[in-house]
């Protein structure tokens, strides 16, 4: 057997050696996304792999580099412990695995730690380089800070409980989505799809939560109330469901005064929106309210929204123009369940709209010094979701396919999907797109990340072609008398109707 520092040199330089990494994953806490921990969380490890019709043997191999001084820099899974001697975890064939658990526990030191899971077509108890597939994921763990009332401490494992019942929703849409007026911008919030159900279904704190306001919203076109609950978990993390529809009683009596109320248009209904400030303690098992049954505005999801803001502020090209300044710190309520099965099952719902990481999406999109995020109409003061636009990738796919997210109706409300091009200056990236004289051009336009071929979208008449002038100006024009880009897209010209954006 190798010797302790030979053994390290032999693992590493073998990953530095291939770049060979298979559909076999490794993840942490039921994620396959980088995690950040407390000394005194949960830690869970676990592998999966997707089996193979080949019957020969091979090595699976389960190691840790970490931050922390010899000999604990390294360490290796037997079959059976994790230890410091370099050692082969199995010998089998590429057996299919599902979310194999090789650690789970408590009391991590702080440090940073790169887990692998690796596999080798010998079975011979040594790293085989030429057929070597891995995958890593890393974890940090910081020294724990206990909560107080004053604070949450640094735990981001603060929820236990769905917030619905596993079969009263059959997928969670990510972060960002665009549904334009109303959702322009990328959403701050993911949405549990509900089953088509008569039946109301209960929502539940994830965990024991305060609310601290109940919103009443009146559609008064086409009729229907919903309410929306925010609450706190401690003083620094605050959460939301939208579109319950209905409330307990306790909360109900509770809107006996009018409340702080305005009017709104969004898309083409006229909506009544009124605040009520409350303080009520609810406790995990209790029921504040339901969602869907066909009440309320029928609304098709339960909205669950999250910010904290112990995390660094996200990146927006101009964060003065946020309508709510606690954007800066959304985050997805997802990755603050305790490792188990409720966070399994809430991943999986995720997984089943996305499969790109990270998986729950994002809001922070700007990308600055290119067309890329959110552009408000030249001149406007008024920084909602009306009149503006949105230049990102799709929530759902956004290695593929990108979105023209329009709320202004002079180019014409919608989302323009098109499939992304590498090269040219049609159908480009936005994040591609920088400032200068080139004029871009989308067409082959849809209304849903889905192929036309699919059934699921229907195509958008006309293209969209921009120039972005400077940094913080760029210019939109639609046009329906086209509907393919010409090859040359300077040939475009802009006239009367073309709207100007800035930052």
């Amino acid at each position: 057997m190798p010797n302790r520092f030979l053994s390290y040199l032999i693992f590493c330089c073998s990953l530095a050696l291939t770049t060979r990494v298979y559909p076999q994953s490794i993840e942490a806490n039921n994620s396959l996304s980088p995690q950040r921990i407390t000394t005194s969380d949960i830690i869970s490890i676990a592998i999966s792999q997707p089996g193979s019709a080949e019957t020969i043997n091979h090595d699976w191999w389960n190691a840790v580099v970490t931050s922390l001084p010899s000999p604990d820099d390294i360490y290796y899974f037997d079959g059976n412990t994790w230890t410091t001697e370099f050692s082969v975890a199995y010998q089998q064939p590429l057996i299919k695995t599902s979310a194999l658990e090789l650690l789970n526990g408590t009391g991590l030191p702080a440090g940073t730690y790169t887990f692998y899971f690796g596999t080798d077509a010998v079975a011979n108890g040594e790293l085989d380089v030429d057929s070597l597939a891995y995958d890593s994921i890393v974890v940090v763990s910081e020294l724990a800070v206990a909560g107080t009332a004053e604070s949450c401490g640094n735990s981001r494992q603060l929820f236990s409980v769905d917030p619905l019942e596993s079969d009263a929703y059959n997928q969670i849409d990510p972060l960002g989505a665009t549904n334009p007026s109303g959702h322009t911008f990328p959403t701050v919030h993911t949405y549990m799809m509900l089953q088509d159900n008569p039946q109301p279904c209960n929502v539940r704190p994830p965990a024991d939560i305060e609310i601290i306001q109940i919103n009443v919203v009146e559609n008064l076109s086409a009729g229907g109330t919903d309410y929306s609950l925010n609450f706190t978990t401690c003083p620094e993390v605050s959460g939301y469901f939208d579109h319950l529809s209905t409330l307990n009683q306790t909360l109900q009596n509770l809107l006996v005064s009018e409340g702080n109320c305005q009017q709104y248009v969004s898309g083409t209904d006229e909506y009544r929106f009124c605040s009520h400030p409350v303080s009520v303690e609810i406790a995990v098992g209790a029921v504040p309210g339901t969602a869907g049954g066909g009440l309320g505005q029928l609304s098709a999801a339960l909205d669950f929204g999250l910010r904290d803001s112990r995390i660094d502020p996200l990146f927006f090209s101009n964060p003065d123009r946020l309508v709510n300044s606690d954007q800066l710190y959304v985050v997805c309520p997802y990755d603050y369940y305790v490792p188990g099965p409720e966070k399994v099952g809430l991943v999986a719902g995720l997984g089943v709209a996305r499969q790109d990481l990270p998986v729950c999406g994002t809001v922070a999109l700007d990308v600055a010094e290119t067309a890329q995020g959110r552009w408000y109409l030249q001149g406007s003061t008024d920084f909602g979701e009306n009149d503006h636009i949105a230049l990102v990738p799709s929530n759902k796919q956004p290695q593929n396919v990108g979105v023209l997210s329009v709320g202004n109706s002079d180019v014409g409300i919608d989302a323009y999907y098109f499939d992304y091009q590498e090269a040219g200056s049609v159908n480009r990236r936005f994040s591609e797109i920088s400032t200068g004289n080139a004029i871009y051009c989308w067409n082959d336009l849809r209304n849903r990340e889905a192929s036309l071929t699919s059934g699921h979208a229907q195509a958008i008449a006309g293209i969209l072609f921009l120039e972005m002038t400077d940094s913080t100006m760029l210019t939109l024009q639609r046009s329906v008398t086209l509907n393919l880009c010409p090859a040359d897209t300077s040939s475009l010209s802009f006239d009367a109707s073309a709207i100007q954006f800035e930052r």
